[in-house]
């Protein structure tokens, strides 16, 4: 695992020696009180994960983005961009926290997306038949009539006992 010291940027692997946005090296053994960038959000989504953080109490904090200056500023409008951190120690919590309320996409590795295209394939494979498929559905239908047959023959039956209790 490496660590950006600027963007506080976590990369998985230790193959990445630069940081993608900053291009500073990455160090490979962070602390764990380190602060970690795990999303950038703004408005309604912000105030979510700021909520969802609080009630898994995993402690946080947030910035306005770096690359966000200009007009809110003049205008003492709220950031458009704000960069929610967390401790090191608590970044796989917060992970999992945030792909429970879909403020982050789960990450999906290589391997995972064959075996998710050949289970994709496979069920294409199984289709049926169109006329083996048409036949199935006209049988279901057929049964769903008789069901329903069946079910108010019974229930005139029934009701025709419960008359009969009563009737002399």
């Amino acid at each position: 695992m490496r660590y950006c010291t600027k963007c506080k940027k976590l990369y998985k692997g230790d193959e990445t020696e630069k940081c993608f946005v900053c291009g500073k090296k990455t160090i490979s053994d962070p602390s764990h009180y380190s602060p970690v960038n795990v999303v950038t959000a703004n408005g309604f989504e912000l105030e979510r994960i700021r909520a969802a953080l609080h009630d898994a109490d995993i402690p946080y904090s947030y910035q306005e983005a770096r690359r966000d200056t200009g007009i809110q500023i003049l205008n003492s409008a709220p950031p458009e961009n704000c960069d929610v951190f967390v401790p090191l120690s608590a970044y796989e919590k917060t992970m999992n926290v945030l792909i429970g309320i879909g403020a982050v996409k789960e990450e999906i590795s290589q391997a995972d997306t064959e075996k998710l295209r050949e289970a994709e394939k496979a069920a294409e494979d199984e289709e049926l038949p169109p006329e083996k498929a048409r036949r199935i559905r006209i049988l279901s239908g057929i049964a769903f009539i008789l069901l329903l047959v069946l079910v108010v023959w019974l229930v005139d039956i029934g009701f025709e006992f419960v008359k009969s209790l009563f009737v002399k």
